[in-house]
This record gives structure tokens, C-alpha cells and sequence, in this order.
């Protein structure tokens, strides 16, 4: 880049360069040249002098096209353009200043269907930041990615942080202009440039003189979602980022592994019956799948559950078959195998039984081994249990406080030592099918089950001695005998047989 004459002016500068992830290679003094990057391989077929020199250079860092075409032959500028349209998923947009060889912000592409096209802005036009658009921090600078977008902006000079913090409110592109210490072409650069990558929208004079009006304010789609849940759905999915993702094991080496078991705490052991292969016969699967489910039993103080019934569910449900090596990943890294389903065998969840009413254990909170199918009492503190027991049955709407509650927690580490991206996703999938092999198992057991949308994540850190960002509540389920059932109901068994 060709800097300014000391005490001049610094202009604007229109600067491109190529993702970090691309790699060139050119097939001979005149041949093709093939882009090697994350999605895709693309080849180019014989660029000219002024492309193959565009490219060189894009590899390195930010340039300005004009070096490259100054001295270029005829019909250059429109092949070059042409070249750049093919490669626009792969190619950096950055705003800078002559003053400089650090851009103000770059227009990074995260998707190979990226196309960026900047927006030309009036001067009074209103504009701001998209609601959907989330800032964060490296230490390398500001980063701006939105669910909506398929860029992200990086801002490299602490300056731009004024404009992005600007744009956090309703402006115009004159008022933004006259806060800002850059040259009134930048700032329109760059504004045009978060407006065409989705990351700032533009909307239009509210109506006698009320506040704007923006698009993505009253569309029907966009209503029902929050930012933070749209962005957690894009990024726990493919197509719209990129970051790593899958089983990468992206902490193997540096982090070692938690083991497929957790060891069981400290604290008094209480060893849980075991069901006999040859039990009472149960319903098919298939009548507990249609069945009218019945409302847990809490308004009767003395409506119970027994050891027994506790140790079949959790068996049924939760026991640890086998732990075995993963055949996918490193030679430390275990997994297991348990009634319900688990993506790449990680089972992170843990249990925890919240006592009431159990005839054979004392009232507590305990935690289930599932290797030794036993319990461990974690707290006896009656003042603890009772704002349990009380904040589970407002959260349920139960009429009474429920014998027995079960608390899935998840152990976070398990899931993201071996999987990037989708980790928190995969733990809220397995935490559904766990709930879910629970409730089949008590409605053919004759229980009656009903779960919770929410749980309290620091209250149940605390009563658990746990550190809430490594191990917290992911779901809960109330577990109660049923209630009883008027003769006429039609069921299609009878849950208290």
C-alpha cells in the first residue's frame, strides 16, 4: 500500500485480500490456477498477467487493485473484475486509509454462497446495527457477526469501535459522518459495507414524524426468534459460518479427557435394587407410546415411592452397559454405552435424585453412579431440599411438592473435547432423548412423569457443590405415582395395575 506524504490528507483506500484458508497454486507460467480452501477447490482458468500478480499478492495481505492495474495491458481491469466475481466466497473486502497499513474493518466471508454487494446510502437515510447483530471482543480487536449474515466484520483500529457503538442507535449517515474522525468517503464506505454484508440495515422515516421503520422489526419470521437463539441455531448447524465443526477433537493433547464415568462423590452410598430379567411382563411399547398420561400424585402428602420402583427406572433408563475405547479418536478418549442415545458415545449427563418421599431413603439430594448403580447423598439440608421441592412444584404446577425429582446435569467437557461447534447442541439433543427413555420407562412402570421447561442453574450448582460452567442442569423430570383415574377414562392399560 502507498502511503501518503507526511502532513497530507489520508485517503480512502478499497483493499482486497484472500481467507487465511486459501492456499494458490498457479499450474505453469501460463497455466490455471487452483484455489485450494475449506469448502471447495476452484480453478481458474488462465489468468492474465494482472490476475495471476492479483493473487499472488491477496495471499499475503490486503492490496490495493490499482498497483496491480497501473501499469496493466488493455481490457485488464474488466478480466480482473471478472476473476474477483468468481471468487468472491473466498475473498476479503476491506475499508483503509493511506495513513496506514492497517484497514480500518474487513468484510470477511463465512459461507461459500457469500456475495457482497455494498449499499449506496443518502445521506438521510436512517440507519443502525441489525437487532440480530452480535459484538465480541479477541483482544485483537472488535469482531460483528449476525445469524442473518454470511459475513463476519473485523474493525482493526480502536477508532471504528466508535462507529460500530454509533450504529447501536437510529442515525443517518450525515449524523454518523459528522461523529466520526475519518473522512467522510470512508465512513460511507463503511456503513455501505456492514449495510451489504447484513450487519447494519437501512430503514425508512417514521410516519408523522414518529421513529423509523426497519424491515426486519415487523417481519413474521424474524419476530419469533431472539438473537441470541437464531445465532445458536446457525451456529450449531452448518451452511452459515465458519468455524470448525463436528468430531475434531480440537482439545486432544492439550486438555485431557473427562472420563466416560464421572467417579461418584464423596458421601454416604445407598446401593440401589436391581430389576430381575424375568419381571412382571409390561405394556408394548407401542401402548405406552399412545397412551392419555396421568397427572402426578403430589396433593396427597403421603403418596410414596418405593426403593425399588427407583432402582428399576434408573436401571432401565440410565445404567452404564459398557465403556469401551472410541474407535474415532484418541487412544485415552473413552465412551460408554446407556439405554438412551448418545451422539459418538460421549453421555455426558448426569443424574440427580432429589428425595421427598422414598420408602428406603432418607429425604436429600443424591447423586446416581450408573457404573454401580447406586446412589450418593450429596445434601441433606432440609432447608435446601424444601426450596427445591417448592421452586420444582410452582415450575410444574403441581398441587403438592413431588416425592422424587430427577436433575439432568450435563458434564460440558465431555461433548467438547471430542466435538466443535455443535457441542452445547448435541448436549440439549441428548438431554431430550434421556428425558424421554425416562418418561417411557416410568409410564410402563405405572409412574406418572412430568417434565420441566426450566431449571435453576446456580441454585442447583450450589446444592450439588458443582461449578455451574462445567457441570449444570440441563432438565428435570417430577416422578410420582399416578393419580387416580375415573372409571370411565379410557386408557388404553391401567397405569396402576
Amino acid at each position: 500500500m502507498d502511503l501518503p506524504a507526511r502532513g497530507s490528507a489520508p485517503e480512502l483506500q478499497r483493499l482486497w485480500s484472500l481467507r487465511e484458508d486459501v492456499d494458490v497454486e498457479f499450474e505453469g507460467p501460463r497455466g490455471d490456477a487452483v484455489l485450494r480452501n475449506r469448502w471447495t477447490t476452484v480453478r481458474l482458468a488462465r489468468p492474465d498477467r494482472a490476475g495471476r500478480e492479483a493473487l499472488r499478492r491477496m495471499t499475503f495481505g490486503p492490496i490495493s487493485l490499482g498497483n496491480i492495474l497501473r501499469d496493466a495491458e488493455s481490457g485488464a481491469p474488466a478480466r480482473l473484475s471478472a476473476l474477483l466475481g468468481r471468487i468472491q466466497h473466498l475473498t476479503i473486502r476491506s475499508v483503509g486509509l493511506t495513513d496506514s497499513e492497517l484497514p480500518l474493518l474487513s468484510v470477511v466471508p463465512i459461507s461459500p454462497a457469500a456475495v457482497l454487494e455494498p449499499v449506496e446510502l443518502r445521506p438521510d437515510q436512517p440507519i443502525r446495527l441489525s437487532r440480530f447483530a452480535v459484538l465480541s471482543g479477541s483482544g485483537a480487536g472488535l469482531t460483528v457477526e449476525s445469524p442473518l449474515s454470511l459475513f463476519r466484520v473485523a474493525a482493526h483500529r480502536p477508532a471504528v469501535a466508535g462507529l460500530l457503538g454509533a450504529l447501536g442507535w437510529t442515525t443517518t449517515l450525515a449524523e454518523l459522518t459528522a461523529a466520526q474522525p475519518f473522512p467522510s468517503d470512508a465512513v460511507r464506505e463503511m456503513a455501505g459495507h456492514l449495510l451489504g454484508a447484513g450487519l447494519a440495515v437501512a430503514g425508512t422515516p417514521g410516519r408523522g414524524g414518529g421513529p423509523a421503520e426497519f424491515t426486519e422489526d415487523s417481519d413474521p419470521v424474524l419476530s419469533l426468534w431472539s438473537p441470541v437463539d437464531l445465532l445458536f441455531h446457525t451456529r450449531s448447524t452448518i451452511g452459515r459460518h465458519d468455524h470448525d465443526f463436528g468430531a475434531t477433537f480440537a482439545h486432544a493433547g492439550r486438555v485431557a479427557p473427562e472420563p466416560a464415568v464421572r467417579p461418584a462423590p464423596e458421601g454416604p452410598r445407598f446401593t440401589l435394587p436391581r430389576p430381575a430379567a424375568d419381571g412382571p411382563a409390561t405394556p408394548p411399547l407401542g401402548a405406552v407410546l399412545e397412551r392419555s398420561a396421568p397427572e402426578p400424585d403430589c396433593a396427597d402428602p403421603v403418596a410414596t415411592l418405593s426403593l425399588e420402583q427407583l432402582g428399576e427406572l434408573l436401571y432401565r433408563s440410565a445404567r452404564v452397559r459398557s465403556v469401551g475405547k472410541d474407535p474415532s479418536g484418541p487412544p485415552d478418549y473413552e465412551v460408554s454405552d446407556r439405554p438412551y442415545s448418545s451422539f459418538g458415545g460421549t453421555h455426558p449427563l448426569e443424574l440427580y435424585v432429589t428425595v421427598n418421599r422414598c420408602r428406603g431413603l432418607p429425604p436429600g439430594v443424591f447423586h446416581y453412579d450408573p457404573d454401580g448403580h447406586r446412589l450418593t447423598l450429596v445434601s441433606d439440608d432440609r432447608e435446601v431440599l424444601a426450596k427445591v421441592l417448592s421452586c420444582t412444584r410452582v415450575s410444574a404446577g403441581l398441587a403438592g411438592a413431588p416425592p422424587l425429582v430427577i436433575t439432568l446435569t450435563a458434564r460440558f467437557a465431555r461433548t467438547a473435547w471430542k466435538f466443535s461447534g455443535q457441542s452445547y447442541a448435541l448436549v440439549l439433543r441428548e438431554t431430550g432423548a434421556a428425558l424421554q427413555t425416562l418418561e417411557l420407562t416410568a409410564a410402563a412402570m405405572g409412574l406418572a412423569t412430568a417434565s420441566l421447561a426450566a431449571a435453576d442453574i446456580s441454585a442447583g450448582a450450589r446444592v450439588a457443590r458443582l461449578d455451574w460452567r462445567a457441570e449444570s442442569s440441563t432438565g428435570q423430570l417430577v416422578v410420582a405415582p399416578a393419580a387416580a383415574l375415573p372409571a370411565a377414562a379410557n386408557h388404553p392399560w391401567n397405569y396402576g395395575a
